[in-house]
């Protein structure tokens, strides 16, 4: 009876230490896995930010464009010297 004990006792301490080994097998692959995509996530916001501000960028400069467009056509149809008037100014009584 005592060798039975004694055999149950060995092989329980010996799948504790296999259970453990294998949970710090897993917890050192989701570790890594985390890291991994914490970084992937990292690098796709940054390549997000910088689509994002190429895109302000170009509306940016196209809007300069039309607004010059604008004001060109708007002077050669004689609208340049609109803003030195004086208009009477509306009373919103």
């Amino acid at each position: 009876m005592e060798l039975l004990d004694a055999y149950q006792k060995k092989t329980k301490s010996q799948m504790e230490t296999q259970h453990e080994r294998e949970l710090q097998k897993l917890e050192q692959k989701v570790s890594i896995r985390r890291a991994h995509l914490e970084q992937k996530i990292e690098e796709e916001l940054a390549a997000l930010q910088k689509e994002r501000t190429e895109r302000i960028k170009h509306l940016l400069e196209r809007q300069d464009r039309e607004l010059g467009a604008f004001d060109s056509e708007s002077r050669s149809l004689g609208f340049g010297s609109l803003g030195s008037l004086d208009f009477p100014k509306e009373d919103n009584r």
